[in-house]
């Protein structure tokens, strides 16, 4: 039962997906998509993960994790055939991507705190929840948009946006495998993580909204702060 709701929270990267390519206004959403990107994974990474971070390790440790985190998606920025901020379809494909790995390493970690949650108090679990799928629905959002930019037919984005949901339920999986993983594992998880969003925001996020419209920007920012905001209250029962 534990593993089913585990489950059905890690589904809010799908939905967030199935939203946005349902919606025929696929310019101005995929627009708005990657300013609420930007505004979630920014405000998350000051007010969640760093602080989730530091519980576990010290500063010295987080920043070489962190660190880590962020050369791994650099490697892989240069792996990856050359792409500019101004080429639509290659550069949507490259933050649809950079996206999905942070996502589904961050997914897994969320997966083992749900999970855990859940197990020690199901009224808790449920409310934690409530505000991952908050923030997760417009991730789902960005690798849709970004991955329909990029011409990829619509069944085959649903499929990776559904195998990136499961990371949240193997997270959970493992957990209840092991029984328990230690604080300082997590943490470590929790800083490349951190690494790798800095590097999804200041290197491709931010870079990318430039060449939007300043107008859709501003409103994506700002819902982006109230889903933030919105999950946050639920963090904190």
């Amino acid at each position: 039962m534990k593993l089913f709701i585990t489950f059905l929270f890690g589904l809010t990267v799908f939905i967030g997906t199935f939203i946005v390519l349902m919606i025929k206004r696929s310019k101005k959403i995929s627009q708005l998509s990657i300013s609420i990107a930007f505004s979630v994974l920014l405000l998350l990474i000051f007010l969640e993960i760093i602080p989730h971070t530091l519980e576990s390790l010290n500063y010295f440790e987080m920043i070489t994790y962190a660190l880590v985190g962020l050369l791994l998606l650099k490697l892989l920025d240069i792996s990856i055939p050359h792409h500019e901020h101004s080429s639509k379809g290659d550069h949507s494909f490259h933050i649809g991507l950079m996206s999905a790995i942070a996502l589904i390493v961050h997914n897994l970690i969320e997966g083992m705190v749900l999970y855990s949650s859940l197990n020690s108090n199901l009224n808790l679990g449920i409310l934690l929840g409530i505000g991952i799928g908050l923030h997760n629905i417009p991730m789902g959002m960005i690798i849709g948009s970004t991955l329909r930019d990029a011409k990829y037919e619509k069944r085959n984005i649903l499929l990776i946006s559904f195998l990136i949901s499961l990371s949240t339920l193997v997270g959970g999986f493992i957990i209840c495998l092991l029984g328990s993983v230690s604080e300082y594992i997590i943490g470590i998880m929790f800083a490349i993580t951190l690494g790798m969003l800095i590097y999804i925001v200041f290197f491709e996020l931010y870079r990318h909204l430039l060449h939007q419209n300043k107008k859709d920007n501003i409103t994506g920012l700002v819902i982006g702060a109230i889903i933030v905001l919105i999950s946050l209250l639920f963090h904190s029962h």
